[in-house]
């Protein structure tokens, strides 16, 4: 398992758009973004639908499911709280619930909780929250949680 981030050394604010998300983590839900008008999913949150411009937007609440689409593993730290936490696999990934209307699945990135041998693409994930130095700040992070015949992995 990675190191521990170091939640001490960053600030979380969230922001008009982003303010309802960081309240579902805090539930334990991992939301996307959702526009009322034409039903396009997405994240991050930003304030307008990027397929029809409405602003009428709602939140889709997600299972927490999904497969790794693919992968990259960090090994330089660029924050200081990740400095420990090195190196460590940030993940995107396919919610299982989250389609659009093409039948496309939406992707959202994520930190790892595993170790880069023990990820590949095609795996299972599901999401884990992690409270941080804030009460109101919970930062969800991906975890293996199965396995699956036809995966990836990167080799050097």
């Amino acid at each position: 398992m990675p190191g521990p981030i170091d939640y001490s050394k960053i600030t979380i604010m969230p922001d008009f758009d982003t303010v309802e998300w960081w309240m579902g983590t805090k539930e334990h839900k991992y939301l996307v973004r959702q526009c009322k008008d034409c039903s396009h999913k997405w994240f991050p949150p930003f304030p307008a639908c990027n397929t029809c411009n409405s602003m009428d937007l709602g939140w889709f609440e997600t299972a927490g499911t999904g497969v790794l689409h693919s992968y990259i593993v960090v090994t330089q730290p660029i924050l200081g709280a990740f400095v420990e936490a090195v190196p460590y696999v940030v993940g995107l990934i396919e919610l299982d619930d989250c389609h659009e209307a093409d039948g496309s699945l939406v992707r959202v990135g994520g930190v790892m909780l595993d170790d880069e041998e023990d990820v590949a693409i095609g795996l299972p994930v599901t999401v884990e929250f992690e409270q941080t130095n804030e009460a109101n700040i919970v930062v969800p992070r991906w975890k293996i949680s199965g396995t699956a015949e036809d995966t990836w992995k990167f080799s050097e």
